[in-house]
């Protein structure tokens, strides 16, 4: 298993969830309002000098489905005028919830 981490502007939600759909991932936990600074782009911290907010999404997947989740987020990307969605994936050596 894979557990992925998602940022992007509050504006791409729809197309996120566009592609969680796609690939049937079916939950995940969301943080909306989240404020973020990166190397490249304009700061998004919901103030008057830095407006915007991101979100923030992670879920755990089979690595193959996370592997198709990252050619879909190069490909959203590449089309971005601006800034796309940040991914990231790492090994998830266990987990432990009720159904």
């Amino acid at each position: 298993m894979k557990m992925v981490f998602l940022t992007y502007k509050d504006s791409q939600d729809r197309e996120v969830m566009k592609i969680l759909e796609d690939l049937d991932i079916p939950a995940f936990t969301r943080w909306k309002d989240v404020q973020a600074k990166s190397r490249s782009g304009r700061p998004r911290m919901g103030t008057d000098v830095w407006p915007g907010l991101n979100y923030a999404i992670t879920f755990a997947i089979e690595e193959e489905t996370a592997k198709e989740l990252l050619i879909r987020v190069r490909e959203f990307n590449e089309g971005a005028k601006f800034e796309g969605i940040k991914a990231m994936y790492w090994t998830l050596d266990d987990t432990c919830w009720k159904e």
